[in-house]
């Protein structure tokens, strides 16, 4: 909750519980020259209950939690790369359009095995037919079997396999009429080409 509510939450309750000393004060003195007005306690009691409660009057508050993880971090991810390809990225598997313009790459091992999982991002002018069969023609020459894929509302979409599933390679390309955006994500084997 902003400052500004939870100090006018204090000076609420910091009034009410004033209010109820004023009357209890009053109604003391009342008491003390009448004898019929009603006690000190009852007063105090009687101004709280006419005052709402800040917890009847507000949302209780948030329970706070951790802070939630950046989005961009000061040190960069040893793995992946800004504009140029990541250190061990495929590129025998996984090649890249001479106009390309590189967005973001990444080349992960997995664990001890001979495993990474890769990741390329990048635009170029290229006809989306040809950026599919540059990739078709990599994949399949290094025994990759093209599979059926899921329309998600892309241009064009195109999955491979090798090693009886246990490598993917998955492609997506996004033609807005000027530029491709091409999105490749996978599980390779690593130093495994064709």
């Amino acid at each position: 909750m902003p400052p500004s509510s939870s100090r006018r939450l204090r000076v609420t309750s910091a009034g009410a519980a004033l209010a109820a000393l004023v009357l209890a004060g009053v109604a003391g003195c009342a008491g003390a020259t009448s004898g019929s007005a009603p006690s000190a306690s009852a007063s105090l009691e009687a101004a709280l209950a006419a005052e709402p409660s800040a917890a009847s009057t507000s949302s209780a508050p948030a329970p706070k939690s951790a802070s939630p993880e950046p989005l961009v971090t000061t040190t960069p991810d040893e793995h992946s790369e800004v504009g140029q390809l990541a250190p061990g990225f495929p590129i025998d598997l996984l090649p890249v359009p001479d106009d390309a313009v590189i967005l973001v790459t990444s080349a992960e091992s997995i664990g001890n095995a001979d495993v990474q999982e890769v990741s390329l991002n990048l635009h170029t002018s290229m006809p989306t037919d040809a950026v599919l069969d540059l990739y078709r023609t990599a994949l399949t020459g290094a025994g990759f079997t093209e599979v059926d894929t899921a329309g998600a509302g892309l241009t064009a979409e195109a999955s491979f396999t090798r090693s009886g599933g246990d490598e993917l390679v998955s492609i997506g390309v996004l033609d807005d009429g000027l530029t491709r955006t091409v999105t490749i994500g996978g599980r390779v084997r690593a130093g495994t080409g064709s």
